[in-house]
This record gives structure tokens, sequence and C-alpha cells, in this order.
């Protein structure tokens, strides 16, 4: 198997063919055609090449469909998962060149997932980000709104108030827009209580593959709700506590809707009652009971079975 490492930029990507052999392209539709022809040039087989890239952002998206739409196999890699390579190599310096070479390495120990996704799924990502920064400029001129108020009276129509309303008015049109893309699942995981129109795009954009994930702790993980919990010998140290290493913006789209499922389905209703009588404090209710959400999401997902609430049989008198 020939295994190949890229380090992506946003103008440039190092490519890793081997411990000595690192090429640089330019992260262009030009670029990507220009590295397929160096693996033509090299006599690599499709079939027996796998290429590595570690997820960055949006910068590695562009490359992955290209590269895909000529055939060639793209492993999607977890920064996590080259930050721990990196640093067991106990790398003195922090260069693109020994970082291609370090996911290169992550390529050879069957690390990262095939990458699959559509353009039509790299659009609803796009909406998604676009979605998520106006609504972090919204709440940052309500802020100065507010603030201004203590300073002089307003009558609606200053310039922070006008922009607010633009704004408002373009993140409706997104959302208006979200489920237009991958219409099908985002409708089926809308069938669990809690999940709407935003968490269903988020939840979609985010996963991609649900396939990917051959069981619920994988998918939990990679969320960031497992627990961890200090072991030494066969004693226990400290109480356990999420890793939170997976993806957070997720688990705050996931916490809000477990506001809501947990009123809805009567499961996650007693277990986070459950948690509050042993002594939990609600914000450790809420998560433990946001994994439960979690897990009746990737259920549903699975199966392509829309969710049905089970309500509590009650015994008729004898």
């Amino acid at each position: 198997m020939f295994a190949i490492g890229i380090d992506m930029s946003k103008l440039t990507f190092h490519a890793c063919f081997d411990d000595e052999k690192v090429m640089i392209f330019k992260n262009t539709e030009d670029g990507f055609k220009d590295f397929s022809k160096e693996l033509t040039k090299r006599k690599y087989s499709k079939n027996e090449t796998k290429i590595g890239v570690e997820s960055t952002g949006t910068y590695h998206l562009p490359f992955c469909l290209e590269l895909t739409k000529l055939s060639w196999s793209v492993l999607v890699i977890n920064p996590l998962i080259v930050n721990r390579l990196a640093i067991n190599k106990i790398r003195p310096t922090k260069t693109d060149k020994i970082d291609a070479g370090v996911v290169r390495l992550a390529v050879l120990q069957n690390q990262g997932y095939i990458f699959n996704e559509s353009l039509e799924l790299l659009q609803l990502k796009s909406l998604i980000s676009e979605r998520n920064a106006l609504v972090k400029m919204r709440a940052g001129l309500k802020q100065r709104i507010s603030a201004e108020q203590y300073r002089k009276p307003s009558n609606g129509n200053t310039s922070y108030e006008r922009t607010l309303k633009y704004l408002k008015n373009e993140i409706k049109l997104i959302e208006n827009n979200l489920p237009n893309y991958q219409t099908a699942t985002q409708t089926l995981l809308k069938t669990i209580p809690g999940i709407g129109l935003t968490s269903a795009a988020v939840l979609v954009a985010t996963i991609g593959d649900i396939s990917r994930f051959s069981t619920p702790r994988q998918f939990i993980a990679y969320i960031g709700l497992d627990c961890r919990v200090k072991e030494s010998g066969t004693s226990i140290k400290g109480k356990g506590y999420l890793t939170k290493r997976g993806n957070r913006y997720l688990r705050f789209i996931l916490f809000n809707a477990t506001l809501i499922a947990k009123r809805y389905i009567p499961q996650l209703k007693e277990f986070y009652q459950k948690k509050k009588k042993e002594g939990h404090h609600h914000f450790s209710a809420m998560c433990a009971t946001e994994r439960k959400l979690a897990l009746i999401v990737y259920a549903v997902w699975r199966r392509g079975a829309p969710f049905q609430i089970q309500r509590p049989t009650t015994q008729q008198p004898s």
C-alpha cells in the first residue's frame, strides 16, 4: 500500500510521499490536478493508495472532494490523533513538511475515515458555518445596543438596530434554506422531540454518514460525551467526567435539544429526575441526559426508522 500525508493550509499543501520526499502544491483546483498527475507519474495505483489529510476547518474540503471525484481514496484524520503522534515523535520543531510526515504516519496506522461527502453536504456545512457566524454577530450587537441604552435613549432607528434587523433577516433566510439539503435524513431526525430545524441540519452537516460509526460508543466519543475515569490498579480515583474532546458545537446544539426532549420523552424525563435525586447538579444531570438523547439519535439514524415515544404501560385492575 502507498501512503501519502497531506498538510493543508489556506494557499498551499505539502504532500509527503515517503520518509524523504515532500512536495508543495497550490490549494486550488489546478493544484489538485497537478497532485493527481504526480501520483499517476509515480505509478501509484488508485486501489493501493491511501491519501491522509488532517481535518482543518474547511481548507481540506475542496481537496477531498476533487480527489474523490478523481477516484482516489482520501482519509480524513482527526487533529487530536495527529497531535498525539507528533508528541510521541518528540517533535522539536513544527513545520508543514514535518506535519505532512506525521499525517502520513497516521495513514500507515489506518487512522481516520474515508471521505465520501457529497457537494450537497458541503453546501449544507457552509450554510451552518455562515449561520453560526451571523448568530455570533447578532449576539454582539444585542450587547452593544443594551449598553448604548444606558447612555442615551433610542428611537429604535440607530445604526446598530438597523444592522441587527438585517442580521435577523439573513439568519432567517439561511434557516429557511437548511431543510433543502439531505431532506430525508433531516425529516427522519426531526421525528425526535427536541431535534428541530437547526439541530437536525447541524447533525447532518457535522456527522455526514452515520455508518462510519459502527457502534454507539464511537458516536458518543466523536461528540465528546464519553466519560473518563482515573484508575490505578484496582482502585478508581475521582469521579468520571466528560472528555469534551469531540465536536463542541454539536454538544451545545444537543444540550439545548435535551432541554426540550426531556419534557416530551418519558424515558429522558425519568432519567434526569433520577440523576437529580442521586444528588447530581443540574448540569451534570443534563449532560448525562444529553448522552441518552445522543444514543436515541444514533439508533433512529442507523435504523432509518422514525422515533416513536414509548408510553409507560399501566396495569388494568383485575
